[in-house]
């Protein structure tokens, strides 16, 4: 499989919520790291590695959201054919609260022997600070 045909099937497997496809998507020792915080930090905000880790942040996010759709993608692919960076807008409803969280999105992804092995996923801290009421700067 592609990067380019690995990362849509990473956004659909998020949309859909299906942990099982996910898995099947990710390499036996991921990374998936979020880099923005919602203090400033130049060190990443979230770290997951390994497949436990990554799996279980890709759980939290459907414990959380009843709904997670990822329009007006763009993918670009690097010359190698190794790494795909995809532009999304976010639109998840929050599944206590049905409030509603918008954001837009670059993830960088990376392949390694047919499967993805690292994310990085871009994100608008403030937005998801707020959502959560978690205090900013």
């Amino acid at each position: 499989m592609t990067i380019k045909a690995l990362s849509e099937a990473y956004l659909n497997a998020l949309e859909a919520q299906d942990l099982e496809t996910f898995s099947s998507l990710l390499g036996d020792a991921p990374t998936i790291d979020i880099p923005l915080s919602n203090t400033g930090d130049p060190a990443p905000w979230f770290t997951f590695e390994g497949r436990e880790q990554a799996l279980g942040y890709i759980a939290t996010i459907f414990s959380n959201f009843s709904q997670v759709k990822l329009t007006e993608r763009r993918t670009y692919v690097s010359d190698d054919g190794k790494t795909a960076f995809v532009e999304a807008k976010g639109d998840l409803i929050q599944r206590d609260t049905e409030a509603s969280y918008r954001n837009v999105y670059v993830f960088k992804m990376s392949m390694q022997d047919g499967r993805i092995s690292h994310v990085r996923e871009y994100a608008n801290p403030v937005p998801f600070a707020k959502l959560m009421g978690m205090p900013l700067g």
